[in-house]
């Protein structure tokens, strides 16, 4: 690694050092140069400081930690030695309640364990007929030579088909609702902030209040009316609703609620990032494209898959793949120690945020040929790297409940939409940022090409 001239040196001579990294300024540290360019930041971090980094970003101590088997450690091997980072909690909870991504302990693992039987393989295969239906619908209503913007018609997309398969019922006309609501709250969790107090009257704290109002108004609403006939459904939201714990108690409408926006929150837009990026690499690369275009063909024949089609479809799964390690939409994990860790001989103290940086690791020329080129091919090669060297659900315990929904509908909605037709973008350049997910700095925008057959 390259030595720096500002560089954060500390005494070698304990077992466990302090880690290096840049100076920061008082009380802000490092908050001044991760606002301007948070993803160069965390490059140059890991560029010239190597795996384990005191990154002091705002006003808590911050390390980044990006060597695949210190990742391993800490979301598997020795899990029960961190817990979600404070600074996850506090970002997320006046959104997300109590909800599975923030909660911990006790309550996580019963909620956790409530909440499985939904993403079993069994139930992914019956929501994979919605996944289809709603993919041909959207594919019907596109014309030849239209201009359309892939973020907004697969976060729309991915939304309806969350709720159908979870919720056991349809949105309406409040899609669009649910949508500004989430992107007026998600303002919130940009740049500076991050880490501004919720109860300053900034323009982006009124926006989510706003908008986090307006959630609450119809989740609860759908709680309402699923109340007298939760009984007899077998959807998630009707589980929730029925649910008792040793005591005989049922969840608070609080608690359903928490579950109920996390699960919009995270099953939308992950999945439509992942199919905005997919479709728009795929436009930069023709000869990715064709490829892709011609398995569906030789498999499908011109028509939408089904479940059963997917395992004849390896090239579809490594163009999804290879878009999650391009541009993760978890750009970073971050833990918190319970006590003191040393990791690579590095201490990382009790109660710091460690981050994981997907967006770092999913890049590294140790484990990734041209890592910069989107390249779907190496998926299809027994390549030798690392376990966490691609991890772009978690891992660990903590694992993204819903990535195996997630992986079958970006497949599912991908090969529908390139067997039929062909995605032109309208700029093959993309800029991206972190917020609460990797998102466009721009509208993602395509041209609509009949596919000839």
């Amino acid at each position: 690694m390259t030595a720096s001239t500002d560089a954060r040196t500390a005494p070698s001579s304990t077992d466990a050092r302090e880690p290096p990294g840049p100076n920061g300024l008082p009380v802000i540290g490092n908050l001044h140069r991760y606002v301007r360019d948070p993803l160069s930041f965390i490059e140059r971090c890991a560029r010239e400081y190597g795996d384990v980094v005191y990154t002091n970003v705002g006003p808590m101590e911050s390390y980044m930690v990006s060597h695949p088997s210190h990742i391993e450690r800490i979301l598997v091997s020795e899990s029960d030695r961190f817990r979600n980072a404070e600074l996850g909690q506090g970002r997320l909870e006046p959104l997300f309640g109590n909800g599975l991504v923030v909660s911990e302990g006790e309550h996580w693992r019963r909620q956790r364990i409530r909440m499985q039987p939904a993403f079993r393989p069994d139930r992914i295969a019956a929501y994979a007929e919605i996944m289809r239906a709603e993919a041909i619908r959207v594919t019907d209503r596109w014309s030849p030579g239209e201009t359309i913007r892939l973020d907004d018609e697969f976060r729309r997309l991915s939304l309806r088909i969350l709720v159908r398969s979870l919720f056991g019922t349809d949105l309406d006309d409040r899609e669009d609702e649910i949508l500004e609501a989430f992107r007026t709250t998600t303002d919130r969790f940009e740049g500076a902030n991050t880490w501004l107090p919720g109860w300053l009257p900034t323009p982006a704290n009124r926006r989510f209040e706003r908008g986090r109002q307006r959630l609450d108004e119809i989740v609860y609403e759908l709680i309402d009316r699923r109340r007298d006939d939760a009984a007899s459904r077998d959807d998630l939201l009707s589980a929730l609703l029925t649910a008792e714990d040793d005591c005989g108690e049922r969840m608070s409408d609080r608690a359903i609620r928490d579950e109920v926006v996390t699960l919009l929150a995270a099953g939308h837009d992950t999945t439509a990032l992942a199919l905005t990026y997919a479709v728009h690499l795929l436009g930069t690369r023709p000869s990715a494209a064709e490829r892709l275009a011609a398995e569906l063909e030789s498999v499908l024949d011109g028509e939408a898959p089904t479940m059963a089609d997917l395992d004849r479809l390896p090239y579809t799964e490594a163009a999804v793949s290879e878009a999650l390690r391009y541009y993760p939409p978890t750009h970073a994990t971050a833990r918190e120690p319970v006590e003191d860790v040393t990791v690579d001989g590095y201490r990382l103290p009790k109660g710091a945020t460690v981050f994981l940086p997907q967006w770092v690791v999913h890049r590294d020329e140790r484990w990734w040929d041209d890592p910069e080129t989107y390249h779907p091919e190496r998926w299809l090669d027994d390549s030798d790297r690392p376990e966490y060297a691609y991890f772009p659900f978690g891992g660990g315990p903590r694992h993204c409940i819903g990535h195996r929904f997630a992986l079958v509908e970006a497949r599912i909605v991908l090969a529908t939409i390139a067997s039929r037709w062909r995605l032109e973008p309208t700029d093959e350049t993309l800029s991206v940022r972190p917020a609460i997910t990797l998102r466009p700095t721009e509208p993602v925008e395509a041209v609509v090409r009949e596919r000839t057959r």
